[in-house]
């Protein structure tokens, strides 16, 4: 392969990847639909990416290093706090009874559709065992099911995947009569997760060693924590193949629950370098499988699905979940979510070249995974969010406002919205009102009580607008990143700020959008405000010289820069309206 091949097939994962999820994103689809056709357009149908050719021998450890990483990201987020005792019960099930329900099911749908040896169907039945992060994680954002389904799925996705991986490694192991060191491949299971365990808990100890003794800068605590999950990673490989796994999700656990430092910075840097290992993996593994193949194997990969969303996870919530005190619509809702992801792909490229190897014609079981995983995802991606409307179980999308700034009108723009039905956290830099009791008309916050405690506030007020109202060098603007993070760039609204008059030129544009069209400036809402001026629920049209600050429809949706044209009879219009 050239020079010039090797850079074209790289860009093209990166921006395959890449582009693919953020398509999903904006669609608000799965980006697990856009991924894998887009691994097989790179690969089968423009040739831009030839794996074999551009990684050779690499291909297999640069796969299980990059599912290693993305489980550290994975694990970093799950907090146990999240999970009630009952959820902890759930989620220790299903990965347990679960795991061993959902394998014997897998092998049952393989023997039935693949025309394979048994031992192949055994591996196959293995390898469909996993469902992961990568992929549940993205459903959910898009489903938004009540807590703690949500929580439990979570959690159950991100540990199935090493267990599920080492369950399959066991089984390879057992097919190929292989013999390591003497101790039975099954025996093995213990000492892979032992040597996993240990590496994490050690890397995440010296991490939170280095950070709790300042021995790293801020911009350096992700790349640190990088290393050391990278350097887990391996040594627990090292010991045992697919040890690795645990290592990664054992250091990540540590990392979430502990409570000495705070890791903002990993979590922020994770999501980017989850977007990326994301996209290079689906890419990467969907150009190792061809259009024919996936016809070829069409009729065994749509009964295996069937099985497996029908039958096999149905029964295996059942059998896990039989006794506990979860709502049986909930129980409904995690029996209709179990998608295969990445792990499950790097795991069939991995058995087929050991097969291969072995003399096994293996050449079905990429395929045919693959097409599992397209098919899970199809079934579950375009049904999930309905199944968990009919339920009941899907949580409201957030409609709140988040108001930050000092300045008076704020306050009484924040009464209206609440007196509208919006929900509204207020932000200030400047001390509580005590007058207002353990429970003020206006929820608020003030920036006295600790940024961290700010931004807790925040993540857990049902938000998805902000309004920033303040001038330069305020304190308050350390939150803008966090809003931006929080409910996305377009949704963060700034007042625009008067251009003095000896200031030459245009005034510096903004990362974030004006608020209320831009129409007026945080210094003339202010001037009139303090002029007389009040903030009040209007009907349309709108009094003249009024300032239209938001309009609240019947459904409660908020709108901060709808334009006076365009508004309807049944609108809650509040606007400035100045003295009569």
């Amino acid at each position: 392969m050239s020079a010039d091949e090797a850079t074209i097939g790289l860009a093209t994962i990166v921006v395959f990847g890449v582009g693919a999820q953020w398509i999903g994103r904006r669609l608000g689809v799965p980006s697990l639909l856009l991924l894998l056709p887009a691994g097989l357009l790179a690969g089968d149908v423009l040739g831009w990416v030839q794996p074999q050719q551009l990684f050779g021998d690499l291909l297999s450890p640069l796969v299980t290093l990059l599912v290693g990483l993305l489980l550290f990201q994975a694990a970093s987020q799950l907090h146990l706090v999240d999970l009630p005792r009952e959820a902890k019960g759930s989620v220790a099930r299903l990965v347990t009874v679960g795991l061993a329900v959902t394998f014997a099911g897998a092998v049952a749908a393989s023997l039935l559709f693949l025309d394979v040896p048994r031992s192949l169907a055994v591996v196959t039945g293995s390898v469909l065992v996993v469902s992961g992060p990568t992929v549940v994680g993205p459903l959910l954002e898009v489903v938004r099911p009540r807590h703690p389904t949500s929580s439990i799925l979570r959690w159950e996705g991100t540990a199935l995947d090493p267990l599920g991986a080492t369950v399959g490694v066991v089984v390879l192991n057992l097919v190929l009569a292989a013999d390591r060191g003497g101790v039975h491949p099954v025996l093995q299971l213990g000492g892979r997760f032992a040597a996993g365990i240990l590496a994490g808990l050690l890397a995440g100890a010296l991490l939170i060693l280095l950070m709790s003794r300042f021995w790293l800068t801020d911009d350096m605590e992700a790349a640190v924590a990088l290393m050391l999950a990278a350097g887990a990673y391996a040594a627990a490989e090292l010991v045992a193949s697919e040890a690795g796994l645990f290592a990664t999700v054992a250091m990540g656990v540590v990392v979430a629950n502990q409570r000495t430092v705070a890791t903002n910075r990993i979590e922020g840097f994770g999501e980017t370098l989850e977007v990326l290992i994301i996209g290079t993996l689906f890419i990467t593994l969907g150009a190792l499988v061809t259009l024919d193949d996936l016809a070829r194997h069409a009729g065994a990969i749509t009964g295996i699905v069937v099985v497996l969303v029908l039958v096999v996870r149905p029964l295996t919530v059942a059998v896990s979940l039989f006794g506990t005190r979860l709502p049986g619509r909930d129980k409904a809702m995690i029996a209709w979510m179990d998608p295969r992801g990445v792990v499950a792909a790097s795991t069939a490229t991995t058995f087929t070249a050991s097969l291969d190897r072995a003399g096994f014609d293996a050449d079905f079981l990429l395929p045919v995974t693959f097409g599992v995983i397209l098919g899970c995802g199809l079934v579950y991606g375009l049904t999930a969010a309905w199944v968990a409307r009919l339920l009941g179980v899907a949580e409201p999308p957030p409609k709140g406002v988040a108001l930050l700034g000092d300045d008076p009108w704020l306050g009484d723009f924040g009464r209206c919205l609440v007196a509208a039905g919006v929900p509204v956290l207020r932000v200030t830099s400047e001390p509580l009102d005590p007058a207002d009791g353990p429970a003020p008309p206006l929820p608020a916050v003030s920036l006295q009580a600790g940024v961290h405690e700010v931004r807790r506030a925040l993540e857990e007020a049902d938000i998805d607008k902000a309004v920033l109202s303040f001038g330069h060098g305020a304190s308050l603007s350390l939150l803008e990143p966090d809003l931006v993070e929080l409910v996305g760039r377009r949704h963060v609204l700034t007042v625009p700020r008067e251009v003095p008059d000896d200031v030459v030129g245009l005034a510096p544009l903004r990362a974030t959008a004006p608020a209320f069209r831009g129409e007026a400036s945080r210094d003339d809402l202010g001037r009139r405000h303090q002029a007389g001026a009040q903030v009040r629920e209007v009907r349309a049209p709108l009094p003249p010289g009024a300032v239209l600050l938001a309009v609240v429809s019947p459904g409660g949706d908020v709108h901060l820069r709808r334009s006076p044209g365009a508004v309807r009879s049944d609108d809650c219009l509040i606007a400035l309206v100045d003295p009569a």
